[in-house]
């Protein structure tokens, strides 16, 4: 089955190179908006300062002109000659005259207490009373907080000395507009300043002065506070590129406004730099041009290229054949076409058996060989193999789906793989013969999901290899339950070594004389709910989930513990393959007997022939470690595997046990008796120890006595007992007192 196509090539050619193109060419856009940006924000910022500038300025500006009238109007001659006796003409030369003169004010008048107007004057002239009618008005605003002022103060006190003045200064200022000008109108009470001339009555006399705010005025203004072309407008007028200060009346109403133009060092730096700006957006259009053409070619190889990396996503690079992204894209098809002619859909799950005794044996390039061979047999298998899917999930498994008419049609499809599969494999390295297991999931539902079409699968599957390998087993709804069964177990073993549950039983092994030297370390689980459970059902589940780890540190920690006082019996533990193959296993061993305190010279290190197979450094190491630490080491199971010679050449071990499966072979034919008699042989030209397991009856025993084994161990010669009892049975009394 072929993987179907996604976009078409220009389709992807556009949704590759246009993010680039937008990317490329945003960012230049990005660019100019930045400038734009600061450049505004310069402006803006400057524009605020300067209206704040001006604001404090006039602000300023208005408290000066209040300070002029200061020495004036608070003076004790002014009390004399404006509020004793009224005289015009001291009105004339100290306020009139002198302030247009020298500064400017174009108006003033006087306000007797009574609130009338005793005097005016206009451009330094004496003028008639309705030269004030314009400013009748804010003079009456005025004169509110002075009087309140006034009323307010303490009482003046003569001095006889020169120095500070007695009062302080009762002023009030505000804005007005009389025609086309603006005045600035200042109310300023008359007072003594030593305090030697005292008003005469509860009300002095108050000057008025005006400023027009005329060209004079804000060229002065200009030049101190540095604005450009500053004028005065009327209210609520607004003009493009001019700045605003509202002249308010102390009623609060506008009545006029300066305005200036701003300055602008935003705008006025981006006219000095417009040229190189442009230069530079021209050359960065230029680079981003070619950024994209060159993409657009980087595009098209990379478009070639995703079209060989597809295949090599969805098929397996050493077999050519889908894997496992292709199979869960294409089940769902499949699975929807169940019915018609072809009801059924077969998966096939199929493992190799010995696959990795090949591939530690002869090598990987000889694995990947025979993953190929088995990669084309497959392809042979279905007759429709058009409609059939072959998929490699990783190292030895595959999956064969095929739609099929009923379930013998399904048998005939998984007989004829098995009988492929079984047959030897011809390469440089000579015959390979592996053989496989196959779990057969026949599905009659498009619902169901293709995790768990593999899942069933996968369970029988599990069944073959647990039924003993080479065969096929198709799924039952049974083997989901003992699937959950298994994973309940899996469960509380873990619980079990959280809870310390395991325990530890010592079997004797016996010489000629039934003299008991040495004891194997057993491990036992009691579960709560389903009792005893043998090891040849905990164990392999351990190592198939990565438990066995953490419970063959669990057994070496309790072995030194419990036995870490004996001193005449020798002690056996068993080691997994997986336990020997992990980088510092045996630094670990080494921790724990010296923690517990122990003579590693009285343990030996049982391993099977699969424990020492591999080219992995980590066992090796492992081995040579444990040895020169003092562990006897003893090859258990031995002449089980293809490779047991080989494997007394490579290592050197101290002793061999001849496995079960030939010492309850004895009693059923001779060729079993030589065959043993040959393994003795074969352990003394190697100088090793020989010792026959799963001895149960006197006959078995008399014949390996007479082919030369000299230790035994089973139930004739002994049951496992806990560490107290083989104490008490085979230590010394002094030890067996101690320990107690």
């Amino acid at each position: 089955m072929n993987v179907k196509p996604g976009l078409t090539e220009k389709s992807r050619r556009r949704e590759l190179l246009v993010p680039i193109a937008c990317m490329t060419f945003g960012k230049l856009v990005l660019l100019m908006l930045l400038v734009a940006f600061l450049t505004a924000c310069f402006d803006w910022t400057a524009s605020e300062r300067e209206q704040s500038m001006v604001q404090q300025g006039f602000q300023r500006q208005l408290e000066q002109y209040d300070d002029l009238l200061v020495p004036q109007a608070d003076w004790d001659k002014a009390i004399a000659k404006l509020d004793h006796r009224f005289d015009p003409e001291f009105a004339d030369v100290n306020f009139g005259n002198q302030l247009y003169t020298f500064n400017g004010f174009t108006r003033t008048f006087f306000i007797d207490g009574k609130g009338g107007v005793v005097y005016s004057s206009v451009n330094g002239k004496r003028a008639g009373k309705e030269a004030f009618r314009p400013f009748a008005e804010i003079t009456r605003r005025l004169l509110v907080p002075v009087r309140r002022a006034e009323d307010r103060r303490p009482p003046i006190r003569p001095t006889t000395k020169d120095g500070d003045p007695v009062t302080r200064p009762i002023q009030a200022n505000g804005l007005v507009q009389v025609g086309k000008t603006v005045y600035i109108v200042i109310a300023t009470l008359i007072q003594p300043d030593q305090g030697r001339i005292l008003p005469k009555g509860p009300r002095a006399p108050v000057a008025i002065t005006a400023l027009p705010i005329d060209a004079a005025l804000l060229r002065t203004f200009a030049a101190r506070y540095l604005v450009d072309d500053l004028e005065v407008v009327s209210a609520g007028s607004r003009f493009l590129g001019k700045a605003y200060f509202p002249l308010l009346s102390p009623s609060g109403h506008e009545i006029a406004a300066l305005a200036w133009t701003p300055r602008r060092p935003g705008i006025t730096l981006f006219e000095k730099l417009k040229f190189p700006m442009l230069i530079a957006v021209l050359l960065l259009g230029l680079a981003g041009w070619n950024l994209v053409r060159r993409s657009g070619a980087m595009v098209d190889k990379l478009i070639q290229s995703e079209k060989r990396a597809m295949h090599l996503a969805y098929h397996d690079q050493l077999t050519q054949v889908p894997n496992r992204a292709m199979l869960f894209e294409c089940l769902p098809a499949m699975l929807a076409a169940i019915g018609g002619k072809k009801p059924l859909l077969a998966v096939l799950c199929i493992d190799l058996d010995r696959f990795k005794e090949v591939n530690d044996t002869l090598g990987h390039e000889a694995g990947d060989h025979l993953l190929k061979a088995v990669a084309e047999r497959l392809r042979a298998a279905p007759t429709t193999g058009e409609d059939a899917l072959i998929a490699r999930l990783g190292g030895d498994e595959f999956v064969l789906a095929c739609p099929v008419k009923n379930r013998h049609s399904a048998e005939r499809l998984a007989r004829r793989c098995l009988e492929l599969l079984m047959q030897p494999i011809d390469c440089d390295y000579g015959q390979i013969d592996v053989g496989c297991s196959i779990g057969v999931a026949l599905i009659d539902s498009e619902t169901i999901d293709p995790s768990a079409v593999l899942r069933r699968g996968d369970m029988a599957l599990y069944q073959a290899k647990g039924d003993g390998r080479g065969r096929m087993v198709f799924f039952e709804p049974s083997m989901d339950e003992a699937f959950r069964t298994r994973r309940v177990l899996e469960e509380s073993m873990r619980a079990s070594l959280r809870d310390d549950a395991f325990h530890m039983v010592y079997q004797p092994q016996v010489d000629l004389q039934d003299e008991v030297h040495s004891v194997e370390a057993l491990l036992r689980w009691k579960h709560p709910e389903l009792g005893e459970i043998s090891p040849s059902v905990f164990i392999p589940l351990a190592e198939e989930t990565g438990l066995i780890t953490t419970i063959g540190e669990f057994v070496m920690r309790r072995v030194f513990e419990e036995t870490a006082g004996w001193r005449r019996l020798r002690v056996a533990i068993n080691v997994s393959a997986i336990q020997m193959r992990m980088p510092g296993f045996a630094a670990q061993v080494m921790q724990l007997a010296a923690k517990a305190g122990v003579d590693p010279t009285r343990y030996e290190i049982e391993l099977t022939e699969t424990a020492l197979l591999g080219d992995g450094p980590a066992t090796a190491e492992n081995f040579e470690v444990l040895r020169r630490m003092g562990f006897s080491i003893v090859l258990d199971d031995f002449g089980t595997g293809y490779s047991s010679l080989s494997l007394l050449h490579r290592f050197r071990v101290d002793k061999i046990k001849i496995d079960r499966s030939f010492v309850n072979g004895l009693n059923e034919s001779d060729e079993i008796d030589a065959l043993v008699s040959a393994i003795v042989e074969l352990a003394r030209s190697f100088r090793l120890g020989v010792i026959a397991e799963g001895v149960e009856t006197e006959e078995q025993r008399r014949r390996l006595t007479r082919s030369g084994c000299t230790e035994f161990q089973g139930f004739l010669t002994g049951r496992p007992m806990t560490a107290a009892e083989a104490a008490a049975l085979f230590e010394p009394q002094d030890v067996v007192l101690k320990l107690a």
